[in-house]
């Protein structure tokens, strides 16, 4: 040992502190710098297991005397043209990460490890890596538990192929259905994201970062990082999802009250992650790279957070909407508190900046320690490589598969059923109709892999042929998604199909499937239309109706007067009317992952009781948005003229096979604790689960106090006549607003309600 900085004894912040000291600029300037594309740096020999390293790479590791983070190594997609003919498999993912590991270890004269980040939205974006549900659907689960289980093994998976840094979307609220990324969110309620995103860092990294203590004032040795912990950079930091018209990346206007009311949660709620990623767009024209206010007075100083603040992808860039000069955007970037950059040009003028008097090298330092003190935290100077992880990766792979089913499970939400449901009749003759019925990647949402053989087999028509052995299955496409030309045919095949049936599954909706036609903007998001992909980054709507000819598929279907079961697979909600109208029950499935179809086909049956909850108010049409629940209790006329002004589904709207019943509430003030209880009975005839949503409405004040707004849930399961006292704390700080000087004061009295129960407390 022959410095202080390689003494894994020491606190981190003496470590980083002696390291800092030794570095040139030149070498800080790589500390801060994530600017390649991971998948160009390296070809990979299946056949030798070679991993033979690109002059780009190796010119860039001498450009910044190390590496500060590499993005997308596994990345598998249409962007990175990498599929199963030239990419990756799971097994030699830690031959790649090794490799890249020691070249950035001996390219630094410190030896310096590197950051190795993968996209991990809805599990990890690389070939053979296990895809959940998106994040709209695993909202409708309301279940905490099993969303931090979702990410542990997601954590298990990536840290066997070597990767350090996870990046994963919870932060962006679904307000506006328009938005192409709609189905990245948890839903539209700020408290079910923060609980979920602390979920998710609990998950990832167990306690690797704990509030109110600095992990700095520790040491590697002391912090003991365990082989399945990683780190977790939760995106977008913030307030993404209010864009206005529904614009990927658009303005956001937002006055102080609203932004401390709605985002001030999930800003608390990123305490302990290692780190988390600016959001492309601007706050009442600030952009959310250059806010000091966002990065360093709230996000850091307020809520404790400790970690590095990641760019988006080429976002730095975009800053020319502000400055002429690259380097003015490069130092108003450092001052605001962004560590590191991702895929953009300004960063790598830094140096040039501090030349020139525009970039204060204070800030600089600043940003080097955090990206230092994040790497000795995750144990990279002691344990920068990885092993063979053998059978491990395959058991792994498949204790996640089963945690997927379940989640798929509690991410649909049955939303009509006048008996139809569950098929246990077993149905002579099943049709299986539609254009998702047999298109396994419309199953799986925006930022996912190619798939094998074994999972594009999958489909729903799939899954419905296995769970309904004894039945004839029959299949007809009826319609594309989008698409207008030539789809005549199709209906009618599709009508000649169903004739014979005893029912109709209807598969519709839409789909985030890219594929290797597609064009492509340097940050990955989609710039040319595909025909039928209408969801995604980059993919916004005006209008909710489905699109393409399903409306008319839909209305030849209901002339045969046949049983039907509408399934929507969907990033965003969808005008259902026309749907509800001719179904005898109707399954929103969203984007429900690899084992999507398999836990539909098992919902259908009755193996499995729907119990998912919609996670965000379900709009009529687009005409009638905003609708989300929680707007404030002003007098005013609700409907429009010409439409209701209520949203088609209130929040939190489920059906499921069995019935429950909500009684008994109580609430007393405690010890500045709010103490509620409530008894739910399953009064049916099967076992279920069930979301308890506790809503508080605030009373008194000078502002106009929201509706309700959800404060705590809790995910319980029953057999059948049974019952449950569920029980919630809540500290009184749950009843605080911002008065009209903008100070927080406890509200007067406060409506509790949960179901149809209601109970009045005064403060």
């Amino acid at each position: 040992m022959k410095y202080p900085y390689q003494n894994s004894a020491l606190p981190i912040q003496e470590r980083v502190a002696d390291l800092l000291g030794r570095l040139s600029l030149k070498e800080k300037v790589g500390q801060v710098n994530q600017h390649l594309y991971g998948w160009q740096t390296y070809h990979f020999d299946p056949a030798t297991k070679a991993v033979q390293l690109t002059d780009d790479f190796t010119k860039h590791l001498d450009w910044g005397a190390g590496l500060g983070a590499i993005y997308g190594l596994f990345r598998a997609d249409p962007w990175s043209k990498v599929d199963y003919a030239n990419g990756v498999l799971p097994q030699d993912a830690w031959r790649v990460s090794n490799a890249i590991q020691h070249a950035a270890i001996t390219h630094s004269r410190w030896g310096i490890p590197t950051l190795i980040t993968e996209e991990c939205p809805h599990g990890h974006q690389g070939l053979g890596g296990v895809s959940y549900p998106t994040n709209i659907g695993r909202g409708n689960s309301f279940d905490t538990d099993l969303i931090r289980e979702s990410a542990h093994q997601m954590a298990r998976e990536l840290a066997l192929k070597g990767v350090n840094l996870a990046l994963v979307s919870t932060l962006d609220l679904a307000k506006d259905p328009r938005w192409g990324r709609t189905e990245e969110c948890f839903g539209e309620d700020p408290i079910l994201s923060a609980r979920f995103s602390q979920a998710v860092v609990d998950g990832f990294q167990g306690n690797l970062i704990r509030p109110d203590h600095p992990f700095t004032a520790d040491s590697t040795d002391e912090i003991n990082k365990h082989s399945d912990q990683i780190g977790v950079v939760l995106k977008h930091c913030i307030a993404q999802g209010e864009a206005q018209g529904g614009h990927n990346s658009g303005t956001v206007v937002l006055g102080n009250r609203e932004f401390s009311e709605v985002y001030h949660p999930l800003l608390q709620s990123v305490q302990n992650a290692a780190g988390i990623m600016a959001a492309y767009n601007d706050v009442d024209g600030i952009p959310c790279h250059i806010n000091h206010h966002l990065l360093q007075d709230l996000v850091r100083d307020q809520y404790g957070f400790q970690g590095l603040v990641m760019a988006d992808g080429t976002a730095l860039d975009r800053l020319n909407d502000v400055f002429d000069d690259q380097t003015e955007a490069a130092g108003a970037a450092l001052n605001a508190g962004v560590d590191l950059s991702l895929w953009d040009d300004t960063y790598t003028q830094i140096a040039a900046g501090i030349h020139a008097g525009k970039i204060d090298g204070q800030a600089l330092d600043r940003a080097v320690a955090h990206v230092l003190s994040i790497k000795f935290l995750l144990g990279l100077f002691e344990h920068p490589y990885v092993s063979d992880p053998g059978h491990q990766l395959d058991d792994v792979i498949q204790s996640s598969q089963q945690v997927n089913e379940q989640l798929a499970a509690e991410s649909i939400t049955l939303v009509k059923n006048d008996g139809t449901l569950p098929l246990t009749g077993q149905p002579q003759n099943i049709a299986v109709i539609g254009p998702n019925a047999n298109a396994y990647y419309n199953l799986l949402g925006d930022y996912t892999a190619p798939q094998s053989d074994q999972y594009q087999r999958k489909t729903i028509v799939s899954e419905i042929k296995r769970e309904f052995p004894n039945a004839t299955i029959t299949y007809a496409q009826g319609c594309e998604i989008r698409n207008h030309q030539d789809q005549q045919r199709k209906i009618k095949t599709a009508i000649s199909v169903a004739q014979n049936a005893d029912v109709i599954l209807l598969a519709l909706g839409g789909s985030s499937a890219r594929n290797f036609n597609m064009e492509f903007l340097r940050n990955g998001a989609v710039s040319s239309k595909g025909i039928n992909m209408d969801s995604g980054e980059n993919v916004d709507v005006a209008d909710l109706s489905l699109g393409g000819e399903q409306l008319q598929l839909l209305k030849a279907i209901s002339h045969l007067h046949k049983p039907t079961v509408a399934v929507m697979i969907q990033g965003r909600p969808y005008d259902l009317r026309p749907v509800l109208a001719v179904s005898n029950a109707v399954l929103v499935g969203w984007f429900p992952g690899q084992m999507g179809a398999v836990a539909l086909a098992k919902l259908i049956s009755g193996r499995y009781n729907p119990s998912g909850r919609l996670s965000l108010s379900y709009p009529l049409n687009s005409q009638q948005l905003p609708v989300y629940y929680y707007q404030r209790a002003v007098t005013k006329q609700d409907d429009y003229y010409d439409e209701q002004g209520q949203p088609l589904f209130n929040f939190g709207y489920g059906l499921s096979y069995t019935n429950f019943k909500y009684h008994d509430l109580t609430a007393q003030v405690t010890d500045r604790m709010l103490h509620v209880t409530l008894t739910v009975t399953n009064t049916g005839e099967c076992s279920g689960n069930d979301s308890v949503l506790l809503f508080l409405k605030l009373h008194g004040g000078h502002v106009i106090q929201r509706k309700r707004m959800l404060r705590a849930f809790k995910h319980v399961t029953l057999a059948p006549h049974s019952g449950l006292r569920v029980r919630f704390e809540l500290p009184l700080t749950s009843a605080l607003f911002y008065n009209e000087h903008m100070q927080s004061q406890l509200a007067d009295r406060l409506t509790i309600s949960i179901g149809k129960q209601t109970v009045t407390v005064n403060l």
